[in-house]
């Protein structure tokens, strides 16, 4: 067998193939030409950085966000329970014909609404940033420990982690960031 690559004997040898026709070299541009420069490259935006700043205006912390979820639960359960502790004892006290436990479970529910009436303003304005929810979020915290102190004087120990949370929920809100987002300084 004979190699494809080589001629023949007594043949002529096979045509080379003949090179492709290269494309004219690109005018140079003149100054008459007609058409615009072409656009200069965009520029690329600055770096996106990570920082534990202030967030950015406008921006509602993680933490706030919990607080307001956790508050419009605490919320909801004061005012049924204060509905409840009304209700109940009216008809507790209406029933043993005792008007003072009527009256004492009126008065006790009644603050208990109030409470969760609180509570969920307080959730409303901070999902918000409401600049008032954050002296709210402080009075609520603050009565929160008072109460605490009472229920521990009267050897309720459980008391101890009602006054953590909410020395822990008065030293958040107190943070630097925590009091740009409301607008405080």
């Amino acid at each position: 067998m004979q190699d494809p690559e080589q001629p023949q004997s007594g043949g002529t040898p096979p045509p080379e193939p003949e090179p492709e026709p290269m494309a004219p070299p690109p005018a140079e541009p003149t100054m008459a030409s007609s058409e615009p420069p072409p656009p200069a490259p965009a520029s690329t935006p600055p770096p996106v950085t990570t920082s534990s700043a202030a967030p950015a205006a406008g921006a509602r912390p993680m933490g706030v966000t919990v607080l307001a979820i956790l508050a419009a639960i605490s919320g909801v359960f004061a005012i049924l329970g204060g509905l409840t502790i009304m209700t109940a004892g009216a008809a507790v006290g209406a029933a043993s014909g005792s008007a003072g436990f009527g009256a004492l479970s009126a008065v006790v529910g009644a603050v208990i609404l109030i409470e969760g009436i609180a509570y969920l303003g307080f959730a409303w304005g901070a999902w918000g940033l409401k600049p008032w929810a954050w002296t709210l979020g402080i009075v609520l915290a603050a009565v929160s420990i008072v109460l605490g102190l009472f229920s521990l004087i009267n050897g309720q120990f459980s008391a101890i982690l009602t006054i953590a949370i909410a020395a822990a929920i008065t030293y958040y809100l107190f943070t630097p960031e925590v009091k740009a987002a409301f607008g405080r300084s």
